[in-house]
């Protein structure tokens, strides 16, 4: 019985080729679970870095086209815009923080706002003295999102660099931000930048 015994059981080298067969193929599907978990994370960033870039863009462009005044400060940092006198019966020429509604009186809910970021987010600020209201949120130490947004006058013939002042015509934004995460001792990975200009619309109606 015992030879009929060690032909039907297993050799001590056969058991030690299945354990090591078995973690081969345990390792691999680690490796493919994470490979696709990373691919599954790295798409969700884009899609949240795309819908921030998209939203940014939609609020200050809301904001510039109907804007009687724009102006720069803060070496960059900071963008006010000053709006026509309107009321709830002339939409076009409304000018308010996203999000933000008419008041009581029926006027715009400040005569202006302000863009700028204070380290942790990007945010609008009501001209009237109201508590700000936040865009989205900045990423910092590399990590895939949003890290600064600032802003430029429209450059006069001659002019170079990022200026700031007063324009009437419009404003050019810049947008740092990086697609991935990455190590921040990483010197290979670096942010990229979007820019863009945003016009003013003429709402006097002059010809």
């Amino acid at each position: 019985m015992s030879n009929q015994h060690r032909q039907r059981g297993f050799t001590l080298i056969e058991m030690m080729i299945s354990m090591f067969l078995g973690l081969i193929i345990l390792g691999g599907t680690i490796t493919a679970y994470q490979a696709i978990s990373s691919v599954s994370e790295q798409r969700d960033n884009y899609y949240k870095l795309q819908d921030e870039l998209m939203y940014i863009h939609r609020a200050l462009a809301s904001s510039v086209k109907v804007a009687k005044g724009i102006e720069v400060s803060d070496e960059g940092s900071r963008l006010t815009l000053t709006s026509f006198n309107s009321t709830v019966s002339d939409e076009i020429k409304k000018i308010t923080c996203p999000g933000a509604g008419p008041d009581q009186n029926g006027q715009s809910s400040s005569g202006s706002v302000s863009y700028y970021a204070d380290g942790a987010d990007f945010l609008c600020q009501p001209g009237d003295g109201a508590k700000s209201k936040k865009i989205v949120k900045l990423s910092s130490e590399k990590v895939a999102g949003i890290e600064s947004v600032r802003f430029c006058r429209v450059l006069d013939k001659g002019e170079k660099g990022c200026k700031t002042g007063s324009d009437l015509d419009g404003v050019i934004v810049d947008i740092d931000y990086y697609d991935r995460s990455c190590d921040p001792d990483d010197e290979d990975c670096d942010s990229k930048t979007l820019s863009f200009h945003l016009a003013t619309r003429d709402l006097t109606g002059a010809p």
